[in-house]
């Protein structure tokens, strides 16, 4: 019960890209141990098949990850730049449209050199221990295949980031979109710093891949070595595996949601706000009682001006002109959410 709450609280339709994310990065990581095993016996060690599923799941994934980081910029630009347009907010049904097209898009561009219909293929790369697009291929099909892929994969999400970031900062650094919501939008502006780290991460993955494949296709291959060529396919990995452990550990709600399923204290932030105003309260009392005495301290606990004048009127005895030493000590109470008022006045 405590998992499916955690995840009913989690699935709004940003997180549902974030658990996309965390999809396509687990599936690559399931790479790593054909990877290991062709590393200790020094080459492949399967058939030409498993090699062209390794290359199938390493594009598949991939691209899926490259896609899904470019549609959180896009939605975190909506987010941010334009809270109150309806119409670029993302709903349960955009995003999984949105989902469903980041997948189709890499289908298209990790199917074709599985099926190895002339235009590309995947052959073992670097120390012959991972399968990749075969972009030394000098046919000039594979090269056209292979640049349109650079772009669409590459240079067109790499366009996007860039702007959508560009825009998010804009709007951070001059404050001027401040809504009714200061501690929702905290926490929007906060994510999307956290997405720019990770838009970082990305780009230091996948450019090695990048260049690589412009190497390639200019016909600059001599320039290629095999520990050159392994770099790329150790990097994507690498950013495979931190991805979560930067939106878990920088996600105020993911993190809370974790202490919950894990039995430790969550501070609410009811409780919080009621400590926050107990204690502005509490100040305001002793302001008052070291600034007019213990008649007005009554006031700043919220009593009714009128009825305690009369009461004083009734009760206290006059004010001697003499020198008179006023202790009050003031605390609060929390009980049935309500503010209790203990007084002790020694005169």
């Amino acid at each position: 019960m405590e998992i499916q709450s955690l995840f009913r609280s989690l699935r709004t339709p940003a997180n549902q890209l974030v658990i996309n994310l965390a999809v396509s990065d687990f599936f690559m990581l399931c790479l790593g141990p054909m990877f290991i095993y062709n590393s200790l016996h020094e080459g492949p060690a399967f058939s030409e098949l498993a090699c062209r599923l390794y290359g199938f799941l390493g594009g598949l994934t991939g691209t899926a990850s490259i896609a899904t980081l470019t549609c959180i910029s896009i939605d975190r630009y909506n987010v941010v730049v334009y809270p109150l347009n309806p119409l670029r907010s993302t709903t349960k049904m955009r995003s999984r449209i949105m989902i469903a097209g980041i997948w189709i898009y890499s289908l298209i561009f990790s199917v074709v050199p599985f099926l190895d219909i002339g235009y590309s293929k995947y052959v073992p790369e670097g120390f012959l221990t991972a399968c990749s697009f075969e972009y030394l291929s000098p046919s000039k099909d594979a090269k056209i295949f292979m640049f349109t892929y650079f772009v669409f994969a590459w240079v067109v999400p790499l366009l996007l980031i860039v702007f959508c970031y560009f825009y998010i900062l804009r709007v951070v650094v001059s404050g001027k979109k401040i809504q009714s919501s200061k501690e929702k939008n905290k926490t929007e502006v906060k994510l999307a710093l956290v997405v720019i780290g990770v838009i970082g991460l990305w780009f230091l993955a996948w450019t090695p891949y990048a260049v690589v494949a412009l190497l390639g296709i200019s016909g600059n291959e001599i320039y290629l070595t095999p520990l050159g060529s392994m770099v790329p396919a150790v990097f994507c990995k690498i950013s495979a595996c931190i991805n979560p452990y930067l939106y878990a550990v920088n996600h105020p709600r993911f993190r809370s949601e974790l202490r919950r399923l894990f039995g430790c204290p969550v501070e609410s932030r009811f409780n919080s706000d009621m400590r926050t105003s107990f204690v502005s309260k509490q100040s305001t009392v002793r302001r008052t009682v070291g600034r007019n005495g213990v008649q007005d301290s009554a006031l700043a606990g919220g009593v009714d001006q009128n009825a305690n004048q009369q009461r004083r009127t009734r009760r206290a005895p006059p004010l001697r002109r003499a020198t008179t030493s006023v202790e009050t000590d003031v605390s609060f109470s929390d009980d049935n959410c309500g503010d209790s008022i203990v007084m002790d006045s020694k005169v």
